[in-house]
């Protein structure tokens, strides 16, 4: 969460507004009945504590993973009546997503503004999460959902600036690169998530070093805000995490894949 920060954008103005309606009593009752159905959601007295489980999960047992809870989550389905407390749950869980993949737009797009494109970039995680194809996942749905809302908003970022350059007939160099590296995400996703479930179904990787792999590497989350959740250092946590990529490349360079070039996304 972006507890602490001083930012008055979009997205904090929408974290505080639903972290508000969330603490309301009704709200409240509303979220008690809303889990007791499910046996994972059941476990957790109030929303916010579901919400700091999934920005601070530390693989524990016997705590529920966090595919395990969303799982739970994405089963209750877009339908009535339980509609708008999924949604502000969601909502909450990927707030820090939303504001740092803005924050990344804007930087790559100076002429876009920081509400237009915060608006599309939750317009793209909404529909992602109302998907078919969200339901086809089983594992790793965190970094699924932020990977594909990233990919959308980008792609209406790109069209944006060209629609914004009347007379001109190509990108600015920043764009022209954000353009080909999503290009180029598509592809080495498949690729390098493949090469994650080989090394995790063979004991060279596990569940948690995937996690904070993920995390720090993909989903672009600091080392400080890592270290803060896991408690540990940042030092320790950048150490262990070049550690896990030292040891996949040398298992990347013994095999007669064409992986290894996928382990170039993450540069020593």
């Amino acid at each position: 969460m972006m507890t602490g920060s001083n930012c008055d954008c979009l997205i904090c103005k929408l974290e505080i507004s639903l972290m508000a309606e969330l603490a309301d009593n009704q709200n409240g009752e509303a979220f008690r009945l809303f889990t007791a159905s499910s046996l994972v959601l059941s476990g957790f007295p109030t929303a916010l504590k579901l919400i700091q489980h999934l920005h601070h999960h530390e693989n524990e047992n016997p705590s529920p993973s966090s595919d395990e809870v969303l799982l739970a989550l994405l089963r209750f389905g877009p339908d009535p009546p339980f509609h708008a407390m999924r949604q502000r749950l969601f909502l909450l869980v990927f707030i820090p997503t939303f504001h740092r993949t803005t924050s990344h737009i804007i930087t790559s797009f100076p002429s876009l503004t920081r509400d237009d494109t915060a608006q599309h970039v939750i317009t793209a995680f909404l529909e992602f999460l109302h998907s078919d194809e969200l339901r086809s996942h089983r594992s790793h749905l965190a970094f699924t959902i932020a990977r594909m809302m990233r990919r959308r908003a980008f792609r209406w970022a790109i069209y944006e600036s060209r629609r914004s350059l009347p007379g001109e007939t190509d990108l600015t160099p920043t764009a022209r690169r954000e353009a080909h590296v999503g290009e180029e995400r598509s592809r080495s996703d498949i690729w390098l998530g493949q090469f994650f479930d080989n090394c995790q179904r063979r004991g060279w990787l596990s569940h948690e070093e995937r996690e904070l792999v993920t995390k720090f590497k993909l989903e672009g989350i600091s080392g400080p805000e890592l270290a803060r959740r896991n408690g540990h250092s940042e030092v320790a946590i950048r150490h262990r995490v070049q550690r896990i990529l030292d040891r996949l490349r040398r298992i990347a360079q013994k095999s007669n894949s064409a992986t290894p070039k996928q382990l170039d996304l993450f540069p020593h």
